[in-house]
């Protein structure tokens, strides 16, 4: 009986280890160095509003490689974009990331997606700011993406390359 409770014990922490280091790797960034401020976003379009959080959310689905939730993202943001005019082309895009729990086509439709997001928001931001970020190693040829923070965290390489990108322009 003793053996089992240490073989159990063992096993407990073994299983808690692992899975810190296993989050550990994933961020592989240092939170002392980082400063995130978020401003609230206001826009003149509720519909845009809620279309830009799913987007967010579908971003760092991929920034954190996590396939699964970044397809139930684009089933949120079609919903979401339906409301929207003009905003077919975006939903195309967001029908291919939900088609797949293939992170790389993921993010290649995330691309498309990020371009015509950045169509649909100009204009609509009436406080804070959309930072419009690039990789120039994304999909070779580079990828923009769009950001509530000026800190960069990469959909495309997430813990690979997680700050690999510039902000391009601000969107106001």
């Amino acid at each position: 009986m003793k053996n089992l409770k240490n073989g159990a014990v063992t096993l407990l922490m073994l299983g808690t280890t692992m899975g810190y280091a296993q989050h550990k790797i994933e961020l592989n960034h240092d939170h002392s160095k980082m400063e995130i401020k978020l401003v609230e976003l206001e826009f003149n379009d509720k519909n845009i509003a809620n279309a830009y959080e799913q987007y967010v959310h579908i971003k760092n689905d991929l920034v954190g490689s996590n396939s699964g939730d970044a397809q139930k993202g684009a089933v949120m943001l079609n919903e979401a974009l339906e409301k929207v005019e003009g905003s077919d082309a975006a939903l195309s895009a967001t029908q291919k990331i939900a088609a797949t729990d293939n992170i790389k086509r993921q993010r290649k439709a995330f691309s498309d997606l990020s371009n015509e997001m950045e169509a649909l928001l100009k204009g609509t931001v009436t406080s804070g700011k959309i930072y419009k970020d690039f990789c120039p190693m994304a999909l070779n040829g580079g990828a923009y993406w769009l950001s509530s923070i000026e800190n960069i965290r990469n959909p495309y390489y997430g813990a690979r390359m997680l700050s690999c990108g510039k902000v391009e322009e601000v969107i106001q």
